[in-house]
């Protein structure tokens, strides 16, 4: 359901902009108005997931979530549809975060880690399926991708049910004091500034540069390029699902050095490529990489506390994600512009390389 909120309605916007008599950057803000609220309210949900337990904070955003989002397509209010998916991107910023951290509370050890790559491997499906339903719905109606939001009632259903109703903790207003004072400060750090520059390369290089170099520089078309952005999101998904077998035989830090050396692989290699299947085939190590690196940072984090405050841990994780979502792509078509999408790539790559060699050599 997280992932669903902007990869299930990114190839209607064309339609949407049509139907409503918009601009193409009007229409665009459906993505920016989910996005946004995500940065400075999901460490709140994540607090309040902490303070009165996870059920009693997922059930009604997953309900939330479902109803704002299905109600768009009964209005042609644009005001009204961008209040709505304001609201969806409100609630839906922590539908991922919980589940990270209901993984973390339930599961450790290698098993946890397992875990975390089976869901990094779902998210990934996610991303990679939804574009494909979402481009079909769409081709019925505009409204037609927005009621499979719809979805979301039997699942707030399911965790009713499932979830323990755990009253949380009793910490009152010296909550965030205590947070940080139970966080190991260097730890913290380094992970957060993992997520900020794992999808800064993401959404920069991936999700970005490589569609304008394809585009652009080869001619290719929207098709192929989203079969493309598609297949390297299929071996993330294969990456993710084996990553947590590799957790018992290297540390955390040593495979996300390692996923990072993959973007740097795969970033060089679509910088030097000199035609677009060279460019696609050079991304799936990107696409690799992401399946490690992602999976082994949200074990780190889930570990660096206790259960009482895990929920705000991970909470911050979505907003440092969400900082680098929104630092990539402005990047990537500033550097672009003025040098060329091959320059950014390999500029991206190289430092990727780099750092992933650096956290190699830090954890010796």
């Amino acid at each position: 359901m997280g992932v669903m909120g902007v990869s299930l309605i990114s190839p209607a916007l064309p339609t949407v902009a049509t139907a409503l008599d918009i601009t193409d950057g009007q229409s665009a803000l459906l993505v920016t108005a989910f996005t946004v609220p995500g940065i400075a309210l999901a460490p709140v949900i994540g607090v309040l997931a902490d303070r009165y337990g996870r059920r009693a904070v997922l059930v009604p955003c997953l309900i939330a979530y479902s109803v704002s989002g299905t109600a768009v397509a009964v209005t042609t209010d644009f005001t009204a549809i961008l209040l709505l998916r304001v609201l969806q991107g409100t609630v839906g910023s922590v539908l991922v975060t919980l589940a990270v951290t209901l993984i973390g509370d339930l599961y450790d050890g290698p098993r946890r880690s397992r875990l975390m790559g089976v869901n990094g491997a779902v998210l990934s499906i996610g991303t990679a399926s939804y574009p494909l339903v979402g481009g079909a719905l769409s081709t019925i109606s505009w409204r037609a991708p927005f009621l499979l939001y719809a979805v979301g009632l039997p699942v707030g259903l399911l965790a009713l049910r499932v979830l323990d109703g755990d009253g949380g903790t009793d910490h009152g207003a010296d909550y965030v004091r205590k947070l940080f004072a139970a966080a190991p400060t260097v730890p913290l750090l380094a992970v957060f500034c993992g997520y900020v520059t794992a999808f800064v390369v993401l959404y920069g290089g991936l999700i970005t540069a490589v569609p304008f170099l394809l585009s652009t520089a080869y001619g290719v078309g929207p098709t192929a390029v989203g079969a493309a952005l598609t297949a390297a999101s299929a071996v993330t998904a294969v990456s993710a699902a084996y990553s947590g077998r590799l957790a018992g035989r290297l540390s955390n830090a040593r495979l996300v050095a390692v996923g990072i050396v993959g973007y740097g692989i795969g970033l060089v290699g679509a910088g030097l490529a000199t035609g677009p299947l060279q460019v696609a085939t050079a991304i799936l190590f990107v696409g690799a990489g992401q399946g490690v690196v992602q999976p082994n940072l949200d074990t780190a984090t889930s570990g660096l506390v206790s259960a009482e405050f895990r929920g705000g841990v991970m909470s911050l994780r979505t907003t440092a994600i969400r900082v680098g979502q929104t630092i990539g792509p402005v990047v990537a078509t500033g550097v672009g512009a003025g040098y060329g999408y091959h320059a950014f790539l390999l500029a991206a790559g190289g430092v990727a390389l780099v750092g992933g060699a650096l956290v190699a050599v830090a954890v010796d």
